[in-house]
This record gives structure tokens, C-alpha cells and sequence, in this order.
């Protein structure tokens, strides 16, 4: 009988891990609270089902005989599959104690600097009369449980700092904010691949940004870092390798966001997942390995590392682009065009379909990957 695999969500980024392990022999089942986004029709099966309804998906776990509850690209979905898995006595990596770390952004920003690790200035509060005494601009304000780039804000002075922290706050399902000293420098993150406790990946690409008009919004990645010296992403990878050491993790798929300061590096976000930015295709072209295959690898319990190639490309310079519409703007092919040097392309719609709203400002229509 085949491994059934029970993915929650349906959007682009779960269309991948679906993809991977349909290739790899899995029967895989979706599920999602509306029928809408590429792993609906991908998948095997397709459930109407809430991912933030930890009963309905145990449930349905069940049902299925799933093997696995898993989810890639989705803060809110890891934490459901985590706690079903744990419910089920289900493969899990980083345990729910982990997952609600990474979670809530005070939390984890307290760990980070009580283990003096990417020391940020910050509070956490739940009212606008406890920011009073905050004087530090530009800041950051975002809801501490929000995922992604949902509700974070630049603020460069304290007239628009009020407004900006109560959206913050009603953004929140906790109603609760965090306010931070702003990192000004180049973006960068990582994949981290953590197995038995031995980081088996740590790969840095460039975060491509808009300007603080779309504050946060990434528009593309590139590996190698080139505007960051090798010097930082060393440090950098010590620094997230001491993360991995000081939570005594011993199997985890991590995203680390960072930014390269004048100070050094410093960590802006931690999620327990795969990016949901495509990057294991541009580390596929450029680094001739899958993410999507190790990450599964680790869920199962098999030797991951046995299948990292031993002479791994490290000069091989590749850039992965978004193409991208305003929320609410019907797609149109002609508009989203890709160089002709390009060694992937993919398209989230169709020619006349509506941009539907994930961060509300400036969507992802489509990417593609070109060597250079």
C-alpha cells in the first residue's frame, strides 16, 4: 500500500511540496477552507476543510490514513499539522514548544536576546497608551501573530505611530503588537535543514525589496549574496547555527529572514517551514539539490544527508524574480513578461482572472528563475 500524505493548503506554495510527492510515489490529499489555488486540482483529493479547525483536520487525518500532516509556506497551516501530528503520534519535526516560539514575534525575540544572539530593541504592547513612552523612529510596528509581511508597517515618526500601532493591533488574533528599532541594511535569509541535531543545510540567498513604499514586500532573491560581504554571511551562519544549538533542536525545517547591518547581522523572523518564495527552484538550478526532498526526508525519519551531493556548485550565480499586479487587477500574460534567459517560468493565473488579496498591496502573479 502507498504513503498517503495529507497537505494543508492550497496555494502556490503548497502546490510544490504536492508536486514533489506525487512525483515520489505518495497519495496526497488537500484540504482548504474554500476550493481555490493550484493544489486543489493537483492534489489526488481535495477536502472542503478549514486548516485552522485542528479538530476538523485531525478528523480528517484519520479518515484518510494519512501518513503525514504537513505544509509548507504557511505559519498558521505548520502549526495545525504540527499539533494533528502530535495528536496522532505522526511524524513531526519541531514540536508544537518550537512552533508557537517561532510564532509569536515577542517570544522569540526575548530568546534571541536573552542568548545574546541578535540582540533588537523592542516592546510588546496591547494598548496604544503602553507605547507611550516608545521614541525610537524609524521602528517597526507589526501584530505579534500575524504571519508573513500581514500587518507590519515601517513608521518613520511619531504622527503616524498611533494609527500604525492600533491596525497593528486589531490585525492581531491576540491583540497584541510588537514594536522594534528598525534594521536599515540588505536582506538576506536562509533554509535551514537541521537533522539529529547536524545542520545539514544553511544556504544564504539576497532578499530582493521594494522601497519602504511596500515596506517588507520581497520581489525577488539571488544567490550568491552580492551585496553583502562574505564576511556577514559567515557570521550570519554562525549566528543561526547558534539559534539551532541554544533551542537544542534536533529535527527542523527553518526560515530565517535577516538583515545585514552596519553592526553585523541581525535576525528579523524565524518560521519552522519552507519559504513560500519558490526558493528550493532556485537552489535547484543553482545548487543541483531539492529543499522539498529533504524536508520530507527529515519528516520521515530518513537519512537526509545521504543524499546531499558531495561537490556542490558554489560560483553558479542565479535570480529568481516575481512578477507582480496591485490586489484586485485582472491578470493579463502580456503585462508579466520573462527574459529570454530564463530557465523557469510559471504563472498563478489565468489571462482576465482577479488578483485575489494575500498581502493587499502588491500581489505575486507568477516567477521565474534566469542564470545571472
Amino acid at each position: 500500500m502507498g504513503k498517503t500524505a495529507l497537505i494543508l493548503g492550497t496555494n502556490a506554495g503548497q502546490a510544490d511540496i504536492i508536486e514533489y510527492l506525487k512525483e515520489n510515489g505518495w497519495q496526497v490529499h488537500s484540504c482548504g477552507h474554500k476550493k481555490e489555488g493550484p493544489g486543489c486540482e493537483l492534489a489526488h483529493h481535495f477536502h472542503l476543510v478549514n486548516t485552522t479547525d485542528v479538530e476538523a483536520v485531525k478528523n480528517l487525518a484519520k479518515t484518510i490514513h494519512a501518513d503525514i500532516v504537513y505544509s509548507v509556506s504557511s505559519d498558521i497551516n505548520i502549526r495545525t499539522a504540527t499539533a494533528v501530528s502530535e495528536a496522532l503520534n505522526l511524524p513531526v519535526l519541531a514540536g508544537s514548544e518550537y512552533i508557537d516560539l517561532f510564532h509569536y514575534k515577542d517570544r522569540l525575540r526575548q530568546f534571541l536576546n536573552e542568548h545574546n544572539i541578535s540582540k533588537v530593541g523592542y516592546i510588546k504592547v496591547s494598548d496604544t497608551a503602553e507605547a507611550k513612552d516608545w521614541s525610537t523612529f524609524p521602528c517597526v510596528v507589526k501584530p505579534v501573530d500575524s504571519q508573513g509581511q500581514r500587518g507590519v508597517s515601517l513608521v518613520t515618526d511619531k504622527y503616524e505611530f498611533e494609527q500604525t500601532l492600533k491596525a497593528a493591533l486589531k490585525s492581531s488574533s491576540s491583540g497584541t503588537a510588537i514594536i522594534e528599532e528598525y534594521l536599515k541594511g540588505v536582506e538576506f535569509s536562509t533554509n535551514m535543514i537541521v537533522q539529529n541535531k547536524r545542520v545539514l543545510i544553511n544556504e544564504f540567498t539576497e532578499r530582493l525589496v521594494h522601497g519602504s513604499h511596500l515596506f517588507g514586500l520581497p520581489k525577488g532573491h539571488s544567490i550568491p549574496c552580492r551585496n553583502i560581504p562574505r564576511k556577514t554571511v559567515l557570521e550570519a551562519a554562525k549566528m543561526t547555527e547558534l539559534l539551532v544549538e541554544k533551542l537544542q533542536i534536533n529535527n527542523a525545517v527553518l526560515y530565517i529572514q535577516m538583515v545585514a547591518t552596519q553592526q553585523g547581522p541581525k535576525i528579523i523572523e524565524v518560521a519552522p517551514r519552507l519559504d513560500g518564495c519558490h526558493i528550493w527552484r532556485l537552489l535547484l538550478h543553482a545548487r543541483s539539490y531539492d529543499l522539498r526532498a529533504y524536508a520530507i526526508d527529515c519528516l520521515i525519519e530518513k537519512d537526509a544527508g545521504a543524499s546531499i551531493p558531495c561537490n556542490i556548485p558554489d560560483q553558479n550565480e542565479y535570480t529568481l524574480m516575481f512578477n507582480q499586479m496591485p490586489t484586485g487587477n485582472s491578470f493579463l500574460t502580456e503585462k508579466n513578461p520573462v527574459p529570454p534567459e530564463t530557465v523557469y517560468s510559471e504563472y498563478r493565473y489565468k489571462d482576465g482572472e482577479k488578483v485575489q488579496p494575500i498581502n493587499g498591496k502588491l500581489e505575486v502573479v507568477g516567477y521565474y528563475v534566469f542564470k545571472g
